[in-house]
């Protein structure tokens, strides 16, 4: 699909709407943007960003850093324009970030990275790292399928819990992807006096909570608002999800699964461009794939998720990317790895997965 000539996504509105926050408040256009920066892996050397002093963003605008900090993405060249940007921007240029961790055990099969902007001296958004490119990260969020705790969402509202401690004021809090489901989780578990400066969670194409979960999560205490935002051919964003009412669907250039891409959003002034309903792949995962989860048992659902990322990891990749760029190498091994599966594994793997796959394919909608 071609992109219209027209289109704008969060790089033009970096470049176009440069009021300080004190001039304008913060909206969702601006939560995508710091979401899309918590993917950035910043260098040993940003040292004031790795405690509070905090770090000026147009610090990162450095040549010898720019490749590592974005090698990792899904759009490395995206995220360089995205710097770029964000770097001359009156609004952007002097928020600091702080507070920045990153935490990987491939024990517990956790990965979590989270930073702080401080957008006002007395505002500060709390913005956690989604799915990454590498099949761990998928792993991770598909664990969310029979795991009630995951490690990476007990990190999150320690880190929101933390990050209060250390700045006064107003949060805000969000992310896209993983990172919106930590957000969400931080801000329904985390200590009510934090809870009380909230003023808004942002959950970006974040997936759900399985119905378990949300009822051990649901207390008497009244939780922020959640924004959510999800693309037309939403799939991350739609897993585990028993309620869609409250999300708006973001219009983007792309299609399929490569609408789960931030920069593949539609951006009109200050706000995105919003479709009227999901197309064909979300309703897919909302009705289907969904609904098996709910009526599987929690080992059922271990069982499909092992399953799956069994013929992944046969591939013999780090990154999801490489399963596709080295297909001649790694589809032969998938495949057998497919074949030495026990019947009923593979019987559920075709039914299920080979169905969502087809699904996804180029000209999905």
């Amino acid at each position: 699909m071609g992109v219209p000539e027209s289109f704008k996504n969060i790089i033009n509105y970096v470049w176009e709407h440069g009021e300080p926050f004190s001039e304008r408040p913060l909206c969702r256009v601006d939560s995508l943007v710091f979401s899309q920066l918590s993917y950035f892996v910043l260098p040993s050397e940003a040292v004031p960003a790795w405690g509070w002093t905090g770090l000026p963003i147009k610090e990162l605008w450095r040549s010898d850093w720019l490749d590592s900090m974005t090698g990792r993405m899904y759009d490395p060249a995206g995220a360089k324009r995205l710097i770029a940007a964000l770097s001359a921007s009156p609004r952007f240029r002097d928020v600091t970030i702080c507070g920045h961790v990153t935490q990987i055990d491939r024990m517990t099969e956790m990965q979590f990275s989270a930073m702080s902007f401080r957008i006002l001296p007395d505002e500060t958004y709390v913005a956690y790292r989604g799915t990454d490119n590498t099949i761990l990260g998928w792993k991770e969020n598909f664990n969310m399928a029979f795991q009630v705790q995951m490690p990476a969402q007990v990190q999150a509202m320690h880190y929101l819990e933390r990050t209060a401690s250390r700045v006064p004021g107003k949060l805000w809090c969000g992310g896209h992807s993983k990172g919106g489901t930590l957000a969400v989780y931080a801000c329904m578990t985390c200590d009510a006096s934090v809870r009380r400066r909230v003023e808004t969670c942002f959950s970006h194409d974040g997936p759900g909570f399985t119905t378990v979960m949300l009822a051990e999560l649901q207390g008497d205490d009244a939780v922020p608002p959640v924004d959510k935002t999800i693309p037309k051919s939403s799939v991350f964003g739609m897993l585990f999800e028993t309620d869609q009412q409250d999300a708006q669907v973001v219009r983007s250039a792309s299609s399929g699964f490569a609408q789960h891409d931030p920069l593949s959003w539609e951006v009109d002034g200050c706000d995105f461009v919003f479709e009227e309903r999901l197309g064909r792949t979300a309703t897919y995962v909302d009705n289907s794939l969904n609904a098996w989860i709910e009526q599987a048992t929690p080992a059922e659902r271990q069982r499909f998720v092992d399953t799956v990322f069994s013929v992944m990891d046969a591939g013999d990749e780090t990154y999801t990317h490489d399963l596709r760029t080295n297909w001649r190498t790694t589809a032969p091994r998938m495949a057998r790895a497919v074949l030495d599966l026990p019947a009923d594994d593979r019987d559920l793997l075709v039914r299920e997965v080979l169905e969502l796959v087809k699904e996804l394919a180029p000209g999905g909608s």
